[in-house]
């Protein structure tokens, strides 16, 4: 096997040979595998397979293999160290890809690097002879990390005795200088660092364990996810060179199936900025490559918020597609069941985890961020469990930012809790909100998950249907929609399916309810044109109830006292319309009664728009509990009352336009933003087009 051995290989074959025959000395020690005297009594008939000598052939294991070239090489660019390790009492430390890694190294530098005529004591069990010893020992600490006692100050001790003894001390960590002990790093005189696994490697490892080579190599972007388990789980000498490389690119490949299949950045419907920053980055990547740029100078880290089922995951997937980077996912949920729960397991499969980003370039991405915490809340019974996780997080992510090549992605539905150590610049960069996709978005949405059924169909009135619905909430209505008309014969789907998949369960409304919404969410409308505070407009009415999206001028604590109230009018103006046409008022009319409140009561207490106390802001929190604030109700009171009044004003002036607009929506459910306006201009409701801008949410409180 070894006349054909490259140059840089030499030394890996020669320790292939050292564990090939250590093996055989071990099988040599233990029981007869193949006669155990029970045949003999049962009658069976001898084994014809068996070999001659009645014990099984011996075959390296992958992960022992794998461990032997990966140390080799590392020692063959460190000249002297191995002939120290072997013939003197040198201090080495040995840093290994990951923990998974950490005990096959050590298998391989006992039988390899050490060599058989070296007593080897456990550094964390045996403390070192302190006289003259029959032959050479070894002090050898291993530590993987999932031991809170694998720290700098444990071991100290044993160090330097085993220095003053004259023995050597050799540390196998994934970190060294987190792990090991302190006095070994300083004193070591060689810092060995194995890399992971490349093609030429893992074509090596098979030769080792099968006896041959594959008549091909891993492709380059499997061998970069390869790790010591997947050999573990693919090699074997039963499969042959050729088939354990095939179950080995099964293996790795349904590692990076999801970010091969589906649609990238281009594709995706209402990510806007997100969309904007990943597509930005895509194209520095590009030039990155191509050696253009420094990857410094790529914008490479995000923090993505939005509620649940807006497609947070799937903007990272996507990311990944449009790339053609592998995305290493994972959560501390995952990490705390992995090792359940344990600080010292959950803290090492983190920084497993992270480890595996080391072979850049790819996407990390961390979901439901805000599990961490931040630890100005966490209460006294978990502060130093939590603390002591959110601290190793902080660590990590500035280590995962200094590697060229790796982008991280984090995503969370309350980026309020995270802590703002992790949210700072220099972690993560970009913070970019995705809000609930508007009437284009979800036609988008719809024709992607419709695929080629129903084409050339008006997805518009559809999309104005489930507006205030999530991308998740379409897939499962496309899905809901299918199994209707699969259900019906002749099975094919129609517009009436996704029309029932979109009420879902609820009853449709009555009439008279259908008439109430109409009003209610024509009388928002009519307030926001008559005012002018909206740019773009959509009613809809389904069986859950009424919705009114409005798209506001830019709107922030920077607007004036003028347009707060305006904002209050329209907010209160459904229920004014309410009275106006119909006489009475619905408890419909809650959610737009607490959010004018609050607006209101941040008038008084925060911007400074008091009478009373205009130069007082109480807190920069999102939200004010009135009844610890009994004094702000009055004039809280006054400011909803003036609104109110006014907001019914408003309703009986434009009462002709408002019951054009009810009958309009009562009648068809959905109205964009040119049928809106024409109805409030008493223009005929505009015909539609095919491609007409939708409106996207307002960030004024919300309505209807």
């Amino acid at each position: 096997m070894t006349d054909n051995a490259p140059p840089a290989d030499v030394l890996a074959r020669a320790f292939l040979e050292l564990l090939r025959r250590d093996a055989a000395q071990e099988a040599s020690r233990a029981p007869d595998m193949f006669d155990d005297g029970l045949d003999a009594i049962l009658g069976a008939p001898s084994d014809p397979a068996a070999p001659p000598s009645g014990r099984p052939l011996q075959a390296l294991r992958p992960d022992l293999a794998a461990a032997a070239i990966v140390l080799a090489r590392a020692l063959e660019d460190r000249e002297g160290v191995l002939r120290a390790m072997r013939r003197d009492n040198p201090v080495v430390s040995i840093a290994v890809p990951s923990a998974d890694w950490t005990h096959p190294i050590e298998r391989v530098v006992k039988v390899c690097a050490l060599g058989s005529a070296c007593r080897i004591r456990d550094g964390d069990i045996d403390r070192a002879g302190h006289g003259p010893a029959e032959r050479r020992e070894a002090l050898l600490f291993v530590r993987d990390g999932t031991s809170t006692a694998q720290r700098p100050e444990k071991g100290n001790d044993e160090v330097g005795e085993a220095v003053q003894a004259g023995h050597a001390v050799v540390g196998i960590a994934p970190e060294p200088s987190r792990l090991l002990p302190r006095d070994l790093v300083r004193a070591a005189e060689a810092h060995i660092e194995t890399r992971h696994l490349d093609a030429s490697a893992v074509a090596l490892a098979i030769e080792a364990v099968v006896g041959c080579r594959p008549r091909r190599e891993l492709d380059v972007r499997l061998a970069q996810v390869c790790e010591i388990a997947d050999l573990r789980l693919s090699v074997h000498p039963s499969r042959g060179a050729d088939g354990s490389l095939d179950r080995l690119e099964c293996i790795l490949g349904a590692r990076r199936s999801g970010p091969d299949a589906g649609p990238g950045l281009y594709e995706l419907h209402g990510y806007g900025e997100a969309r904007e920053w990943g597509l930005a980055l895509a194209a520095d990547l590009v030039r990155w490559n191509a050696g253009e740029i420094a990857f410094s100078d790529c914008e490479s880290s995000l923090l993505l918020s939005g509620p649940p089922g807006c497609g947070k995951t799937q903007f990272a997937i996507a990311l990944g597609r449009t790339t053609g980077l592998p995305v290493l996912a994972g959560s501390l949920g995952q990490w705390q069941a992995a090792r359940e729960g344990h600080l010292g397991h959950t803290l090492a499969a983190m920084r497993a985890f992270f480890e595996a980003a080391r072979r850049a370039p790819c996407i990390v991405l961390i979901d439901e961020l805000d599990s961490f915490g931040d630890r100005s809340t966490f209460a006294q019974s978990h502060r130093d469990y939590s603390s002591q996780v959110v601290n190793a997080l902080l660590e990590i992510l500035s280590g995962a930012m200094a590697l060229d090549g790796v982008v991280v992605v984090c995503t969370t539905n309350h980026p309020e809790r995270v802590d703002p150590a992790i949210r700072r610049a220099g972690r993560l960069d970009r913070h970019i909100r995705i809000p609930p996709p508007d009437v284009a978005a979800l036609k988008g949405i719809f024709r992607h998950y419709l695929g080629d059924s129903l084409p050339g169909i008006d997805l518009g009135p559809l999309a104005g249907q489930a507006l205030g619905l999530t991308g998740a909430d379409v897939a499962a209505i496309v899905r809901r929609a299918r199994g209707l008309a699969r259900r019906r014969p002749p099975g094919t789907l129609t517009l009436s399916d996704l029309q029932a998949g979109i009420d879902g369960d609820s009853s449709p409304l009555g009439e008279a309810m259908r008439l109430r919404a109409s009003v209610h969410e024509a009388g928002h409308a009519v307030a926001a044109l008559a005012l002018g505070t909206a740019q773009s407009i959509a009613l809809s009415v389904r069986a859950s109830g009424g919705l009114t999206e409005i798209r506001c001028s830019d709107f922030s604590e920077s607007a004036t006292e003028e347009a707060f109230i305006l904002s209050l009018v329209v907010t209160l103006a459904g229920r004014a319309a309410e009275e106006v046409v119909l006489g009475d008022v619905s408890a419909g009319a809650a959610a737009d009664l607490s959010a004018a409140t609050q607006a209101a009561a941040l008038m008084e207490c925060r911007y400074g728009f008091s009478v009373e106390y205009p130069l007082v802001s109480l807190g920069s929190g999102d939200g004010v509990d009135l009844t610890r604030l009994p004094w702000l109700l009055r004039p809280v009171r006054d400011r909803l009352r003036f609104a109110y009044e006014r907001a019914l004003d408003l309703m009986r002036v434009e009462r002709a336009a408002l019951d054009r607009m009810t009958r309009a929506l009562a009648a068809h459910g959905f109205l964009d933003d040119a049928d809106v306006r024409a109805l409030f201009e008493g223009r005929p409701r505009a015909a539609r087009r095919r491609d007409a801008r939708a409106p996207a949410r307002s960030s004024r409180p919300s309505a209807g």
